[in-house]
């Protein structure tokens, strides 16, 4: 149950100690920079130093992606790796631009000779075509009020094709239908040329020319056509096969160089916006304090003339940038780190409540949803949307433990999917003990609040504002209020005489209310302590009677744990009522199962969501409003995972 201590680090030395520094503080996954427009104040020191814009390696990440896609393949999941001394940018982008430029050779002749196939192949579907119908290419432009179109279409886009040449002066004849194309002949009025060809670019026709195809075929018969066809078909696979054999021979060097030119990428992308004086080179930011003990033998036996400059800081005053919040817990706990991010992360240097969190979230959750049956339905669907990535892990285990925390419940209540006599209650029975429920919620509200208070107290105390720790109305004034005035309510409530005079009872709390409205005085003169943040009289009065009603209320709000606990036993009554109704009615043993077995499920979903609504807002309103401010800002360092380049880039090879 922390908040991890950041350090603020400030690396300055040579450049050429800079990608040992950066790549150390890269793989260490714990350091988190800060730009030097948020570091530096003084405009004209900002001026005098240059800083990184882009990153060298984005583009050669980019390239070397291409050699798998050459290949028909996905590229690599780069992995850490320790850069060699001897690697240089310089000498990396000469290698890797003589690969892509082979390859580029390899595509752009590839290209060529595919362009060089479909006009072959077009030549002899036309050829064919002509022959079954006794015609030859002259035939077509033997004709003054027709002109001859030949193109080819996706199979979709030829059906569109027919269907608008319908309003127009076009005749489309299908030739052959293969491999999802069609080719096709078109016939057309010499005015409608250009309205048949911006059809046909509309629908992404391939037109050829007729004119080349016939100077193509002079000389050429079809055996001599298909021949060449085939020959084509053998140099593009000889193509496409070598940059397969390329990257097969020398995968290993590859996926090597791929993984150091990702870490060198990284590293740049921890330099982006850091700065550089002349021969020297800065770099700050965040980092944990147990990252630092474990890199900085390595940092100070890789960049000897580095000096590292390390303080503890609250936050950047003329800047306004927080200390970032990394919250170190159990496993378990962990989970739950999220249901506090919900509402806001902890500051640093507060007070991190997940731990309690964990604790009184299942206790709420448990006490409204009490059900050995449906909290095991509960932890088995939350099992499986977890494992199915419907959930993260964290909220998969919040869920779980809820489900858990309801089974226990449901033993304790004696309640098996909302029956109770079932099995035998190892507490109490919430239909058959109400007023007990009922004292009980209260009394966990009453605990919670208290709670709340206490770590409050130790907030002040930490913070040593001694003068609300002892007079505020959430300090240890307020508590010892809150709890006289819990004490009597309970005493007048069950009857109990109190001993001594009546005006001992009710003097207390009016000295203590009077001791919270004059706070800030008493710490003057009792502490001799001015307050850091004296409020104006007018609002500091409001908020005093807003934190005694807010007792009341507040407690009051924890009678829903025992109304949410008779809920449950009252729905899942009028499930069986209901499944009950049905029995007598034809096939009424199958509805009545199906009814039981969407009841049961409506609740878990239904209910369950409504519990888990109410228990947020418990933690929230009830139990954060007493100690709790929030609005920290997430710790975000520079890790080895990262943008990849190439996702959203086209490949450099065509």
């Amino acid at each position: 149950m922390a908040v991890v201590r950041m350090l603020a680090l400030t690396l300055i030395g040579p450049k050429k100690e800079m990608e040992k520094v950066a790549s150390l503080m890269v793989l260490s996954g714990g350091f988190q920079p800060l730009p030097l427009d948020l570091l530096l104040k003084d405009r004209t020191i900002r001026s005098k130093i240059t800083s990184v814009s882009e990153n060298p390696y984005d583009e050669l990440l980019v390239k070397l992606a291409s050699i798998w896609q050459a290949a028909g393949e996905k590229p690599p999941l780069p992995m850490p790796i320790q850069v060699s001394p001897d690697f240089s940018l310089k000498i990396a982008s000469m290698q890797i631009n003589k690969i892509v430029r082979r390859l580029e050779l390899w595509a752009s002749k590839k290209e060529e000779l595919s362009e060089k196939l479909e006009r072959l192949e077009a030549i002899l579907i036309l050829m064919r075509a002509l022959k079954e119908r006794s015609l030859n290419l002259e035939d077509l432009f033997d004709t003054k009020y027709l002109v001859p179109i030949f193109a080819k279409a996706s199979d979709d886009n030829f059906r569109r094709l027919v269907d608008s040449s319908e309003e127009a002066p076009l005749l489309i004849e299908p030739l052959l239908s293969r491999g999802g194309n069609t080719w096709f002949l078109g016939l057309t009025a010499p005015g409608y040329e250009e309205g048949a060809q911006k059809l046909l670019e509309s629908l992404y026709c391939k037109k050829f020319s007729l004119k080349d195809l016939q100077q193509e075929l002079r000389g050429n018969v079809e055996e001599s056509i298909s021949k060449r066809i085939e020959n084509l078909k053998r140099a593009i696979s000889g193509l496409e096969k070598a940059s397969s054999m390329l990257l097969e021979q020398n995968r290993e060097y590859f996926i090597n160089l791929y993984s150091t030119i990702y870490t060198m990428q990284r590293v740049y992308e921890l330099c982006r916006g850091r700065g550089e004086l002349k021969d020297l080179y800065i770099l700050s930011g965040w980092i944990p304090e147990d990252i630092l003990e474990r890199v900085r033998p390595d940092l100070e036996r890789l960049a000897p003339q580095t000096v590292i400059h390390v303080e503890e800081v609250k936050a950047i005053p003329y800047s306004g940038i927080k200390v970032p919040t990394l919250l170190k817990n159990l496993p378990f706990v962990r989970a739950f780190q999220d249901v506090v991010a919900l509402y806001s992360l902890p500051s640093y240097g507060e007070m991190d409540p997940s731990f309690l969190v964990a604790i009184t979230f299942c206790l709420f959750f448990g006490f409204m949803f009490g059900d050995v049956g449906h909290g095991a339905m509960l932890f088995v669907i939350a099992a499986i949307l977890q494992k199915k990535k419907v959930l993260s892990r964290s909220m998969g285990i919040v869920l779980k433990s809820a489900g858990v925390s309801s089974a226990l419940f449901g033993f304790l209540y004696g309640s098996m999917f909302g029956i109770e006599g079932i099995i035998h209650p190892l507490w109490i029975s919430p239909m058959e003990d109400m007023g007990d429920l009922l004292g009980f919620s209260i009394g966990i509200g009453v605990s919670i609040l208290t709670l709340g208070m206490v770590l409050n107290m130790i907030i002040q105390y930490r913070a040593k504002d001694f003068g609300r720790l002892l007079f505020d109305g959430r300090g240890l004034a307020g508590a010892i209020l809150y709890l006289s005035l819990a004490a009597m309510s309970y005493a007048t409530f069950k009857g109990i005489p109190l001993p001594g005079p009546k005006w001992v009872y009710w003097s207390i709390p009016i000295l203590l209310f009077l001791v919270i409205l004059f706070r800030d005085i008493l710490a003057r003169v009792i502490l001799r302590k001015r307050e850091k943040e004296e409020e104006k009289l007018g609002l500091y009065v409001f908020e005093v009677f807003h934190n005694l009603l807010s007792f009341l209320s507040n407690t009051a709000s924890f009678v829903r744990l025992a109304a949410f606990a008779l809920n449950h036993v009252g729905l899942s009554l009028a499930v069986m009522m209901l499944s009950d109704m049905v029995r007598d009615l034809p096939g009424g043993l199958i509805l009545k199962g199906t009814l039981l077995v969407l009841g049961n499920v409506l609740i878990v979903g239904l209910e369950g969501l409504i519990v888990f609504i109410q228990t947020l807002r418990l933690e929230y309103y009830e139990f954060f409003g007493k100690f709790y401010r929030g609005g920290g800002k997430a710790f975000r360092p520079v890790t080895f995972e990262g943008k990849m380049p190439f996702r959203k880039s086209r490949s450099v090879i065509k």
